[in-house]
C-alpha cells in the first residue's frame, strides 16, 4: 500500500519540476524571487516527504488488519481479557491488566475497527463486548456490565431468592432508598433481566427473567467490581 507521505511527495517534485519546464521551454519568462521562493520550498516538501517515507517503509511500520491485530500481546490480552469478563469498562480493562487508560483505549480502538470487539454505553460508561457471539454475547455483556455494581447484584439476588416483589419491599429487605431500587430496576428492565407484573398489585412486582437468572448465575461473585452504592 502506497502511504499518504510518498504521494505528497511525488506530487511536489512532480509540480516543481513541471513548473521549471515550462520556464526554461520560455526563454522570455524570468521568475520573480517571489516565485523562485515557491519553488524552492515545494522542492525542499516535497524531498523531506519522499525521505520520511522511506523512513516508514524502512522501519517495517504495518497498518493494522484483522490478519495481523492480534499479532501484539497487548492486543491478544485485551481480547482475552473482554471474552473472560465481557461488559468491562476501560478503566478495569486497563487496571486489571496494568496498563494506562489511553494506551488501552487506542489497542482497543484497533479491535473495534477489525471488528473483534464491539463497545456500547451502559450507565455512563463505554463496556466491550466481542463481535463474535452475537446478540447473545451482547445480552451478557450488557447483564455483567449491569450485575457489576453491589447493589444492582443484590437486587437481582433478592428477586431470584424472592420472586414477585415491589420496589417498597426490595428497598425494605435490602436497606436500601427506594429511589436507588428504581433505579437499577428500570435499568434491569430495558436489558430484560427483570420483568414487571400488574396482574394482582396496584404496584408492579417483579421477577427475574430467564436472561436475568442465567446472568446471575454465571456471574461470578469474585468477578464482581464493587462499586460505590449509587
Amino acid at each position: 500500500m502506497i502511504k499518504p507521505a510518498l504521494i505528497t511527495g511525488v506530487l511536489f517534485i512532480l509540480c516543481g519540476i513541471i513548473f521549471c519546464s515550462s520556464v526554461a521551454a520560455d526563454s522570455w519568462f524570468r521568475p520573480t524571487s517571489q516565485e523562485t521562493q515557491l519553488i524552492t520550498v515545494a522542492v525542499i516538501i516535497g524531498v523531506v516527504a519522499l525521505i520520511g517515507a522511506f523512513f516508514f517503509l524502512a522501519s517495517g511500520v504495518k497498518y493494522v488488519t484483522a490478519e495481523n491485530v492480534l499479532d501484539t500481546d497487548v492486543r491478544k490480552n485485551l481480547y482475552h481479557y473482554i471474552d473472560e469478563c465481557p461488559g468491562s469498562h476501560l478503566r478495569e480493562i486497563a487496571r486489571e491488566l496494568d496498563l494506562k487508560p489511553s494506551n488501552a483505549a487506542w489497542h482497543l480502538r484497533k479491535l473495534e475497527q477489525t471488528n473483534l470487539v464491539r463497545s456500547r454505553l451502559i450507565g455512563g460508561k463505554k463496556v466491550y463486548y466481542l463481535v463474535e457471539g452475537g446478540i447473545e454475547s451482547r445480552k451478557r455483556a450488557i447483564a455483567e456490565s449491569i450485575l457489576r455494581n453491589s447493589n444492582a447484584y443484590n437486587i437481582m439476588q433478592f428477586l431470584y431468592d424472592n420472586p414477585g416483589k415491589h420496589l417498597l419491599e426490595i428497598a425494605h429487605a435490602l436497606q436500601l432508598n427506594h429511589h436507588v431500587v428504581k433505579w437499577h430496576i428500570k435499568k434491569m428492565y430495558l436489558a430484560e433481566l427483570v420483568e414487571g407484573d400488574t396482574t394482582n398489585s396496584a404496584y408492579p412486582v417483579y421477577y427475574p427473567t430467564e436472561i436475568g437468572a442465567e446472568a446471575l448465575q454465571n456471574y461470578l461473585p469474585s468477578n464482581r467490581n464493587r462499586n460505590k452504592a449509587a
